[in-house]
């Protein structure tokens, strides 16, 4: 089923919150960038295709902040 924008900004920003400690859990850049590629994959099928630009900049915004690369799927 898919989400509004406002569901959706705030799984992106669960995500963003949990960045610092997925790469405790995670120290391993590749376990690490598989465990937030995931979250942000999971987030992007709940999209409609209309918002897919306008949550793509959110998940840019999260990427940047925490230098991160971009998910696979995006």
């Amino acid at each position: 089923m898919f989400k509004s924008r406002a569901d959706l900004r705030r799984i992106v920003c669960l995500i963003d919150a949990t960045v610092d400690r997925l790469h405790v859990k995670h120290p391993v850049d590749v376990d690490f960038f598989r465990s937030t590629d995931d979250a942000f994959s999971e987030v992007m099928t709940q999209c409609v295709r209309e918002d897919d630009e306008w949550l793509f900049n959110l998940i840019d915004e999260v990427c940047t902040r925490h230098r991160m690369p971009y998910p696979i799927g995006a």
